[in-house]
């Protein structure tokens, strides 16, 4: 089929085009910088400027661009939603969007939680929450439309978690809330590319409708074991620190970043690395036939 991915540059956008340039696939890219894919068109466009290419029409569109900075910003809600509209607008054919689990409620523990559970009645953490729950809003109102909400993709070149993982090092030392014992089912990029093939045999197959689905490995690691054994393998000693008090300094360091500056530590990093996040993929697999299988990060 004819694919176009929004956002190719990115490490979720590269690896997905990799994958289904493989698998026989006709691959247009869009972003303001070419990675340099053998196999892939690319086109070269701020996905903030509108853009609307008749030759897309029909193709199955995946948008996997997005502003992942944390903190409050208007500029990154505002820019997500354009982002999502243009995406829209690039064909009247099938549609994919790479959500986040994080439009759940972050405040507390996420056990099996089922897509239904993200109604947006609770304060978002950052801006980057609001702006994947508002997307979805626009996303849900048409035909053909499959939006995955995948948590902490992990993959080559990981431009998200691994970064503010390391810059929350001091001294060789990572202070995790109740020392990284939260269980977290992570989504590795093999499967996310799973549940994304499975998605467009959906679209191949006639398949109309609107449906959201979790996407995770489906194992629990806890995050000192993920960060021990892969994330960081070198030498880091992991500390306790309390929710509380990690809450508190959080709260502290988002006052003195102030609104469109991204803080150093921040509420929603707090409560990401603090609470179990477990996700319900009965309905991942009932549609797709989804099977994590041994492709987990961990």
């Amino acid at each position: 089929m004819k694919v176009v991915i929004a956002g190719v540059s990115g490490s979720l956008g590269t690896h997905l085009a990799k994958h289904l340039i493989s698998e026989g696939h006709k691959v247009t890219g869009i972003s303001r910088t070419n990675p340099e894919i053998s196999g892939l068109e690319f086109i070269a466009h701020d996905l903030t400027e509108a853009l609307r290419l008749e030759r897309l029409d029909d193709a199955v569109v995946i948008n996997s661009a997005a502003i992942t900075k944390d903190g409050f910003s208007s500029e990154i809600l505002d820019t997500n939603l354009v982002i999502a509209r243009n995406c829209l607008s690039l064909s009247n054919g099938p549609q994919i969007l790479v959500s986040s689990s994080s439009v759940y409620d972050l405040r507390k523990p996420s056990i099996g939680v089922n897509t239904q559970e993200a109604t947006g009645n609770y304060p978002f953490l950052n801006s980057y929450s609001k702006s994947k729950f508002e997307s979805e809003q626009i996303y849900v109102a048409r035909d053909r439309t499959i939006i995955l909400r995948p948590h902490a993709l992990i993959g080559p070149s990981d431009q998200t978690l691994l970064p503010r993982l390391r810059k929350a090092i001091r001294n060789g030392v990572l202070r995790l809330p109740n020392a990284g014992a939260a269980l977290h089912e992570f989504t590795s990029f093999t499967n996310f590319a799973q549940a994304i093939d499975l998605s467009i045999k959906k679209f191949d197959a006639g398949w109309s409708g609107n449906i959201t689905l979790n996407v995770s490995d489906g194992k629990s690691t806890s995050i000192k074991e993920a960060i021990t054994r892969s994330l960081l393998p070198e030498e880091v000693e992991i500390s306790s620190i309390p929710t509380a008090v990690a809450m508190l300094a959080a709260r502290l360091s988002e006052g003195l970043a102030g609104v469109n500056s991204e803080p150093r530590l921040s509420r929603y990093a707090v409560a990401q690395l603090a609470y179990d996040r477990t996700y319900d993929l009965a309905p991942t697999r009932a549609f797709l036939g989804y099977d994590p299988g041994a492709n987990c990060a961990f």
